[in-house]
């Protein structure tokens, strides 16, 4: 009994360890987005299958995005601050759902801190940026986001998000302007009625 209790306190202690040590050198990259108020560009998103679509982005901390893609594809994607919702402009279909319950809230928080409801699995430097992947804690079985960094100077480079069922979508971002200003009407949109609020 003792033995198994012994085994299971160094695994546990090394468990610790390797969260601690993924910790290290985030600070940086949380001061940085911290600082971001807004960022404007363009993006392209890739899936797991190789399908390929673009469009232009617009975030303005705390709370709120803007993915309005190109044609083809009809998709419009808002955050409000409470909702993300995603909009089919062709079959005006709208679907909502909690920006909470989304990878978007990691860095649409009013204050990013890679700690606390939410665990650093790796820091993995790769040459001239950083990639750095993120679980929740309470439902590390939901997926997981890695954001990627430039380093010279420290910049949002791409984010990737693995879902629960294994399936990755990678947004990659270009001509990025950061802090500038941006109307506020970008992120208006209807709120949900109680029907259509997905929890």
């Amino acid at each position: 009994m003792k033995i198994k209790k012994i085994v299971f306190t160094l695994v546990a202690f090394g468990l610790s360890l390797l969260t601690a040590k993924a910790s290290e050198g985030t600070q940086p990259y949380e001061n940085y987005l911290n600082h971001l108020k807004t960022l404007s560009g363009d993006f392209t998103q890739i899936n797991s299958k190789g399908q390929q679509a673009s469009g232009t982005l617009q975030i303005f901390r705390p709370g709120k995005m803007r993915l309005t893609y190109n044609p083809p594809s009809t998709l419009l994607i808002v955050a409000n601050g409470k909702w993300l919702i995603t909009k089919d402009r062709e079959a005006d279909q709208v679907d909502y759902v909690s920006l909470d319950k989304t990878p978007a809230a990691f860095i649409l928080r009013p204050q990013v801190r890679f700690s606390g409801d939410v665990e650093v699995t790796s820091v993995l430097p790769k040459g001239e940026t950083t990639e750095i992947s993120l679980i929740r804690k309470e439902d590390p079985d939901s997926g997981y986001i890695t954001l990627v960094f430039n380093d010279n100077p420290i910049a949002l480079k791409e984010w990737r998000v693995i879902d629960g069922q294994g399936i990755e979508t990678r947004v990659i971002l270009s001509n990025i302007q950061s802090n500038i200003p941006l109307p506020a009407n970008l992120f208006a949109i209807e709120s949900p009625s109680l029907i259509q609020q997905i929890f």
